[in-house]
């Protein structure tokens, strides 16, 4: 079978494997890593507002396996910005944008924004859902997995490891982002562009790869604890030492796979009366409480001041790994010496005369597209790594920036959260390009004042076509975006990302919010600490009226006039 079948049942099933299920098409799969997600934060919050109270909900007679610290009295600012910005999508039912932009963000982990029933240029090349959002070696840590490569029972302490370090990373990396809004693309059985908050979007990866240390499919855990403790780790690409995650579609859409959340039987509890705890199977609800754990932390984190926030935030991931991540290491060095702890997937370290399988036997049930889009069956784990990291930098050739949103990337999948295909057909990289690392964040927030008076720019709505003058009823905070080449930028509002300085008609030349990045790029020309802003399309000046107080892109911009002239700080 492929390693990922793009297929009817795919799109359905919308990310077989690396993480509990999500939303499939249709609903023919209901929400796993996304009830999780929203259902624990509002559990913290005490919001639900969609599932009545479950009679038989299991955690009333739990002893273990519970939240071990949701207190958010020293969040209340926090918590009060989450509630004031609500979100009524009709899918999750978030009702916060917080919880909302966590979803997008753990989503974005599995799918990278890719459709992935059609997440092709053309059938004639690789499978960019597999190479660039599913298989590479260096982001199986971000679903708490072996890399390939990660042999014997050292390989899942080494696992363990990387994943522990990579979740404090994420929930750093979360706390400490610019306070601002991007647009990113969520994929699935469908994809679309939408915007969300960029301090939660990015913790939603840190849910994801701490939700994903709870499957079956991921990890080994025990019921003798109830899932407190991790055990063991697994491995995707027939990884010798380790048991394997399954590769099959129907289990699935059965139920039976370690990674659907809800017990088998309940397929036929459609709607939202189908959501409840007595329908989730035990590690699964025991993830959803750990999960109200990291929300209260991130609430907590967030409350507190940006030039204390960072030691504060790694003392509450850490917290987070010893309650819920920590493992035994010599536990987990000898863990399948007891041959009672393998099952049928385990494959055998060489040497080993013990149960289970060999690699050559594991690897003949793995096949994969290479980049001319042909199927093959490798014969070895390293044919098919090969394959899949050739696959990976074809794809990455062909995707680039949407023009206006250079600024925001994911450097562990290393594209843009707002992408697009350089071209309708595939380009061909020569032998020697490689994707060079994209950084985080390249945006800096900007104000700009008129010179002549040190009047700031507003606006009276952050919406599109209002103009942009002095004395309005909103302050404008800009991202200064990096344009083609370098040397210009998009100057993208910071709280409405589809919205960017631009102009009206060259007739009358007004400088308002747009909702397009088309004609929009400016130079930013210093001189003295204080600076011209030039259109590249039409190489004019942006200047102030004081009469009208507003500005303007005409001819009658120029260089060395003092109403040309604009002071333009940095936020912190």
């Amino acid at each position: 079978m492929n390693i990922k079948k793009l297929s009817l049942c795919i799109f359905f099933a919308t990310t077989q494997v690396h993480a509990f299920t999500q939303w499939g098409a249709g609903g023919i799969t209901p929400m796993g890593h996304e009830w999780l997600t929203r259902t624990s934060a509002l559990e913290v919050l005490n919001a639900e507002h969609k599932t009545s109270v479950d009679p038989n909900d299991p955690r009333n007679t739990w002893t273990s396996g519970l939240a071990k610290n949701i207190d958010i009295s020293t969040a209340d600012d926090e918590v009060a910005k989450i509630k004031s910005h609500t979100n009524d999508n009709s899918l999750y039912a978030p009702r916060s944008d917080a919880v909302y932009s966590a979803i997008v963000g753990q989503r974005w982990v599995d799918l990278g924004g890719m459709n992935v029933a059609n997440n092709l240029i053309s059938q004639t090349g690789p499978d960019c859902f597999d190479a660039v959002s599913q298989e590479p070696a260096d982001i199986q840590q971000d679903h708490f997995m072996r890399r390939y490569d990660d042999n014997g029972q050292q390989g899942g302490v080494k696992s363990a490891q990387r994943g522990q370090e990579r979740f404090i990373t994420h929930f750093i990396n979360a706390a400490m982002a610019t306070n601002k809004r991007i647009v990113v693309w969520d994929g699935g059985g469908s994809s679309a562009k939408t915007d969300v908050d960029y301090n939660y979007f990015l913790f939603g990866r840190a849910v994801h790869l701490f939700q994903d240390s709870f499957s079956p499919e991921h990890v080994v855990r025990s019921p003798s604890d109830n899932y407190e403790k991790v055990r063991q780790v697994k491995a995707y690409i027939c990884t010798e030492g380790a048991e394997q995650h399954a590769h099959s579609t129907g289990a699935v859409l059965d139920y039976t796979s370690g990674d659907v959340i809800w017990k088998v039987g309940t397929k036929t509890d459609t709607g939202w009366g189908g959501y409840k705890a007595s329908n989730m199977k035990p590690v699964a609800l025991v993830a959803m409480e750990a999960s109200k754990d990291l929300w209260a932390a991130f609430m907590r984190t967030m409350s507190v001041d940006i030039n204390e926030r960072e030691k504060y935030a790694r003392n509450e991931a850490q917290v987070l790994i010893d309650k819920w991540m920590s493992f035994d290491k010599d536990e987990m060095e000898h863990w399948y010496d007891n041959e009672n702890n393998r099952d049928n997937t385990y494959v055998k370290v060489d040497g080993d005369t013990g149960k289970g399988k060999l690699q050559k036997e594991c690897m003949s049930g793995l096949s994969a597209k290479n980049r001319y889009g042909a199927t093959i069956k490798p014969k070895t784990q390293k044919e098919l790594v090969d394959v899949l990291d050739d696959s990976r930098r074809y794809c990455l050739f062909n995707i680039e920036a949407e023009p206006g949103y250079a600024d925001a990337n994911d450097p562990y999948l290393n594209i843009p959260f707002n992408w697009r295909w350089k071209s309708n057909s595939w380009l061909v990289p020569n032998a020697s390009w490689q994707q060079k690392q994209l950084d985080r964040d390249t945006g800096k927030i900007i104000k700009i004042k008129e010179f002549t008076n040190n009047q700031e720019l507003t606006v009276d709505s952050i919406e599109n076509n209002y103009s942009i003058v002095t004395g309005a009823k909103k302050p404008l905070s800009l991202v200064r975006v990096p344009g083609d080449g370098g040397k210009s930028f998009y100057l993208r509002s910071k709280d409405n990302p589809y919205l960017f300085f631009s102009y009206s008609d060259k007739k009358n030349g007004r400088i308002k919010l747009w909702h397009s990045p088309n004609q929009a790029e400016f130079e930013i020309l210093p001189g003295n600490n204080i600076f011209n802003l030039k259109n590249t399309y039409w190489n004019q000046y942006v200047w102030y009226d004081k009469n009208s107080k507003g500005a303007y892109l005409t001819e009658k911009g120029s260089p060395d006039n003092a109403s040309s002239k604009w002071i333009i700080s940095e936020e912190n």
